[in-house]
């Protein structure tokens, strides 16, 4: 979600030279494969948030950010925000800033200028072109629409197309911010948007040529729950990412902005959750993908995801340095993104690092870019004639013109690996040769205009042995450039077509490779071709488990009740507000909060133990009839202002369990969601010490049954705050009732 933030105009000259431009400079080679460490980009943007992504023509990553003043430096000294900054990256950790897409000269003439800057840039390829939809400010609060500008190249000059896709929409219960384009293997086009509004996040169908809405949007995350979507397809399934409360605002440490994710069969939904609960139920879901885990980094949201050439994952987010979040940059980070039984996590479920980590694989063990030289001196032809080209938005690239043409790299590689390429042709069939022993022994991966098809050929002494095909859609456009992979597993092949290298696969074929064709070997191109970006690595190796959930230990009875009779150790801070009931504590929710010294709710507290613990509280509370944001739950506390709540929480009509910092009275914008809710529901608070701070960390977790636990984000409470109390608390609105069957604490 965009920060609220003023601007002068840009610099005249600022992008001048780039605009002015012919093509493109060329992309250094990647550096060897090293470590890197969160956030990245420090020495060029100290504030780079709501990531947009694309592996572009010319082999590099290049990355778009919201309006922002980019430097420290530059905010300090009153300098001009950079409106969507590019930056450009040949192993996704080394970036070079490039300019601004918009500038005074080539604003969108529809949206009002100067207002706030242009949000959550999203860059797809299609067709030969690159497509930006961006979110541009109305000039009334809240006002947004979604715009779309179109460039030959990923560093532009970039055009807008003369008017918004979606438009301002009066006091909508949608705010049409942060859009995300995906384009379905059928080659329908779906706009995804929207916000922490009433309306939540919404999709709808675009034309053909993505310029324009077709039809009406519908709702795929609940109102007041996320921003930010990225989708991606794998399987039958389409995964929606979208992240949640608490990305930028307030005084507690950046928020926490949890990534969060549900999978449908269809790519308008519903989407559910890992429990099988809908992102759009009154309790919505959400499977946690990324969230706070105590270390510098906080506010850790609105996600892309890319791939490197050894086919792992990765996560890009915007993130707050905790110890300086007031400031706002939100710089960019980045983590292996695992899938690990049909769901995804970043870093098997240990989240955003801020120490050195393993870089991406950027350096191919055979590959080129045909960028270097007009030679081919690392090829052989064994057939036809092969040229190098030379294309505005890809640089070099190979080519032939004849059907029968062989090109194949002079060294092999190893046994389990991936291959990618993009191919186009407007003569015949293209394809990327992989598996290949000798030129007899082959396997060719074609984009088949006469089929109309991804079509995969297995040759083995001399003789075609195997073929398999999948449709294309009607209307694919085989001469201009599509990204072709090949992932090699033993004898399996993963065989996938798409827009770019990262994007949702348009076609895939998955094979068992003939006798003779598995193991290490070598690849190339063939047919009447154009072929670029050529590379083949070691395949990654998947993460197949999450790091295990926390461990209880033995129960701590003297910091536990089972509520039969009084306990004098619970003190109340206010009158007594509770009951004994049947073995319950039953307790009233407050209309008062925490929020103001004068007007303090009751809360319900005892010492907590030293060292270690997990306490936790089974909790029935119908939200029927409740008002205000009532809830109830675990307390942690060391004073009003430094507390943590954990409750599910009613906001307007839809209920959420949250970890909530601090003495606000709302869960926005710094609670951050965890598991869904129910009337009767399980919640747990671990209690660790952080080992750098000293500070006491909590993680939250909740449960709907009392085994199965979703652990979720973890927040703070000062290492000199005092002696800790654990507790219980119901208040934030009128009308329900809380019952409390039990406090358990547990060694850790």
């Amino acid at each position: 979600m965009p920060r609220t933030v003023s601007f002068r105009l840009l610099l005249a000259g600022l992008v001048a030279a780039l605009i002015a431009g012919v093509g493109l400079p060329p992309v250094g080679a990647a550096p060897a494969r090293s470590t890197f460490t969160n956030p990245l980009m420090s020495d060029i943007a100290q504030a780079f948030s709501d990531v947009g992504l694309i592996r572009a023509k010319d082999g590099a990553w290049y990355s778009y950010a919201t309006n922002t003043s980019l430097t420290r430096e530059n905010a300090d000294n009153g300098g001009p925000q950079h409106l969507i900054p590019m930056v450009r990256s040949a192993d996704l950790v080394h970036w070079e800033f490039l300019g601004d897409a918009f500038s005074a000269e080539n604003h969108p003439e529809w949206a009002p200028w100067p207002q706030k800057g242009y949000w959550a840039p999203d860059v797809r390829y299609i067709d030969g072109q690159y497509y930006m939809y961006y979110s541009a400010p109305s000039s009334t609060p809240l006002g947004a629409a979604i715009g779309l500008a179109i460039a030959d190249s990923p560093a532009g000059p970039w055009k807008d197309i003369g008017h918004p896709v979606v438009d301002f929409v009066a006091d909508s219960e949608v705010m049409e911010i942060d859009p995300m384009m995906f384009i379905d293997d059928d080659g329908t086009k779906y706009l995804y948007y929207g916000s922490f509004r009433r309306g939540g996040l919404h999709v709808v169908r675009l034309a053909p040529d993505g310029r324009s809405t077709v039809g009406t949007s519908q709702q795929v995350v609940a109102g007041e729950r996320g921003e930010g979507t990225w989708v991606t397809k794998r399987g039958p399934w389409y995964y929606l990412f979208y992240s949640g409360y608490g990305c930028c605002i307030g005084n507690v440490g950046g928020g926490g902005y949890p990534v969060l994710v549900g999978r449908s069969t269809s790519p308008t939904g519903p989407f559910v959750d890992e429990s099988g609960v809908s992102l759009t139920a009154t309790r919505p879901g959400g499977t946690i993908v990324n969230s706070f885990n105590g270390n510098s980094l906080s506010a850790t949201g609105h996600n892309a995801v890319t791939v490197d050439r050894s086919g792992q994952q990765w996560n890009l987010v915007n993130s707050d340095i905790r110890a300086d979040h007031t400031w706002g940059g939100r710089p960019q980070s980045m983590d292996r993104l695992d899938w690990i039984g049909g769901w995804p996590t970043v870093r098997a479920g240990l989240w955003t690092s801020d120490q050195p980590q393993p870089a991406p694989a950027a350096t191919p063990t055979i590959g080129s870019s045909f960028n270097e030289s007009s030679s081919l001196s690392d090829w052989r032809a064994l057939s036809g004639e092969w040229t190098v080209g030379q294309d505005a938005s890809s640089g070099g690239y190979a080519e032939s013109a004849d059907a029968s043409s062989l090109l194949v790299s002079r060294t092999g590689g190893p046994a389990d690996y991936r291959v990618e390429g993009d191919l186009r042709t407007s003569t015949g069939r293209a394809g990327l040769v992989f598996a290949y022993h000798s030129p007899r022994n082959y396997s060719v991966a074609w984009l088949d205009p006469s089929r109309g098809s991804l079509r995969v050929e297995q040759r083995v002494g001399g003789k075609l042995v195997n073929s398999a095909q999948t449709a294309l859609y009607p209307g694919f456009r085989y001469d201009t450039w599509h990204s072709v992979s090949v992932e090699v597993r033993g004898d399996r092949a993963t065989v996938q077509v798409a827009p770019a290298l990262g994007d949702n696969a348009l076609a895939e074929l998955n094979i068992r490779l003939a006798n003779g064709l598995a193991g290490a070997a070598q690849i190339g191109l063939t047919g009447s071709a154009q072929g670029d970006n050529l590379a083949m690595t070691k395949l990654y190796e998947p993460v197949t488990h999450k790091v295990p959930d926390p461990r209880i230990g033995k129960l701590l009875p003297d910091f536990s009740d089972e509520f039969d009779t009084a306990d004098s150790r619970w003190q109340w801070t206010g009158p007594n507000q509770g009951r004994l009931e049947n073995g319950q504590l039953v307790w009233d929710t407050q209309a008062n909060d925490l929020s103001k010294e004068d007007n303090l709710a009751t809360v319900l507290l005892r010492d907590a133990p030293q060292g270690d613990y997990t306490v936790e509280t089974r909790l029935s509370l119908p939200f029927a009839g409740s008002t205000g944001n009532a809830r109830a739950g675990l307390i942690a506390w060391a004073s009003r202002t430094q507390s943590l709540q954990l409750a599910p929480t009613r906001t307007g009509a839809v209920q959420q369990a949250f970890l909530w910092p601090g003495a606000d009275a709302t869960p926005w914008a710094e609670a951050i969601q965890l598991g869904p809710s129910a009337d009767t529901m399980w919640l747990r608070l671990r209690h660790t010490a952080q080992l750098v701070t000293g500070e006491h960390l909590f993680q939250a977790a909740t449960s709907l049954d009392g085994r199965h636990w979703q652990w979720g984000s973890y927040w703070y409470l000062p290492a000199d705050a005092g002696p800790l109390k654990l507790g219980l608390m119901s208040m934030g609105g009128t009308g329900t009732t809380a019952r409390f069957d039990y406090v358990r604490t547990y060694q850790s």
